[in-house]
């Protein structure tokens, strides 16, 4: 592709139909804030090229993650458990309509201000979803990681695309989820804040924790398309290499 300076509404057109994204498809988007940074309009023009391109009878679907709201425990805090303590007084809980995301940031917070759009319950792993769904997608159990039975259901179905804009595919949300399908992860315990009204209630869930030969293995099932534009890898991600 070419190498402009900045891209335009036009731009990410383009840059869709490049990697065959059209109407009715189901698109997972995970995006730095550098690369919304060099769009104009920044991330509301890529949020609104995607709409328009996917549709209303497609699915725009991304992780709107919220480390913030994990117990300090299951964090990579320093301090004493002292410190443990008042962060865990201090913490304000998750709640799905209040809490900005802190992972996927600026296209993940845009995307939350948009009629239509949903959130997940989990205090930290949540997804937003616009649309069609169904309910099996939108439903993430506490007992259960990251898979293809829920929010990535898309891809059970062969129906699913990730692009990865300027974000190493390492990182894809695709990984546990193909991990604990394959039994390459390990499977822990994590816990977090849930805003109840004026009080928190503390949660626990199960995840898939990947090591870097878990993350190569499960590379391995994922069929990439890449290209890059100003020097940013921009990266399309499917398990059916026929969904192209």
């Amino acid at each position: 592709m070419s190498n402009p300076s900045f891209l335009v509404r036009s731009d990410i057109r383009d840059l869709l139909e490049h990697f065959s994204i059209q109407k009715g498809d189901h698109v997972c988007i995970q995006c730095s804030d550098a690369f919304c940074h060099q769009v104009v309009g920044g991330a509301q023009t890529i949020i609104e090229v995607l709409m328009d391109v996917v549709g209303s009878g497609g699915l725009l679907f991304m992780p709107t993650f919220t480390f913030s709201c994990l117990d300090p425990a299951c964090q990579t805090i320093k301090g004493s458990v002292d410190d443990w303590k008042r962060i865990r007084e201090n913490q304000n809980g998750y709640h799905r309509l209040l809490t900005s995301c802190d992972q996927n940031g600026e296209l993940a917070n845009q995307f939350l201000k948009y009629e239509g759009v949903l959130r997940t319950e989990h205090p930290v792993y949540s997804f937003a979803f616009w649309g069609f769904w169904d309910e099996k997608m939108i439903d993430q159990k506490m007992n259960y990681p990251l898979s293809f039975s829920h929010v990535l259901r898309s891809f059970a179905r062969n129906q699913g695309v990730s692009l990865m804009f300027d974000i190493d595919p390492k990182y894809s949300v695709l990984l546990p989820a193909i991990a604990k399908t394959l039994n390459l992860g390990q499977t822990a315990i994590q816990r977090a804040q849930v805003k109840k009204g004026s009080t928190n209630k503390v949660r626990t869930f199960l995840i898939t924790k990947t090591s870097n030969d878990s993350v190569e293995e499960a590379m391995k099932y994922i069929h990439v398309k890449a290209d890059k534009i100003f020097d940013r890898k921009i990266t399309r991600l499917s398990l059916d290499e026929d969904t192209e």
